[in-house]
């Protein structure tokens, strides 16, 4: 399973992204917090990397912000915008078709996220959304656009 080392680690970098974001905008934790209708304490805990957040949430502080879930992620530096929801079943649809197309078994991705054979099942037939960790490991080890897997570029 995944390290709580490494966990730890992408929570700062995406807490460090939330906190750059918010400051170069010049507002608030209460604000931003507002503009999502969660409590302040929930945004901070993102920010100060404490608790993993939602990836729904994190995609809808992505268009707030007009970056790419890529940018949210340090994938890359491009603040491309894509003003779009995430769609579980092209997501689900793009890895399935990723796995096919290199010859890959749902057991490579689930070593890659450091998690469960079943887990991974589940997403590839949108039975769950993916956790915003799980899908950082994927996505890093691959080296896969979070935007591409969603098809929001």
């Amino acid at each position: 399973m995944i390290t709580m080392i490494k966990k730890k680690e992408i929570l700062l970098i995406i807490g460090d992204k939330l906190r750059t974001l918010r400051i170069s905008k010049n507002i608030t934790q209460e604000e931003i917090a507002r503009c999502l209708n969660i409590k302040r304490a929930t945004y901070t805990n993102w920010e100060n990397a404490r608790t993993e957040i939602p990836l729904d949430i994190l995609n809808k502080i992505a268009i707030y912000y007009e970056v790419s879930l890529d940018y949210m992620f340090n994938f890359n530096n491009k603040k491309s915008s894509y003003n779009k929801d995430l769609n579980y079943d092209i997501f689900a649809t793009n890895l399935n078709t990723y796995l096919k197309k290199n010859n890959l078994k749902i057991e490579s991705l689930a070593i890659d996220a450091s998690t469960t054979i079943s887990t991974i099942w589940a997403y590839l037939h949108n039975k769950v959304h993916i956790r915003t960790i799980y899908l950082y490991l994927i996505c890093q080890t691959n080296n896969l656009s979070v935007d591409c897997l969603f098809s929001r570029k």
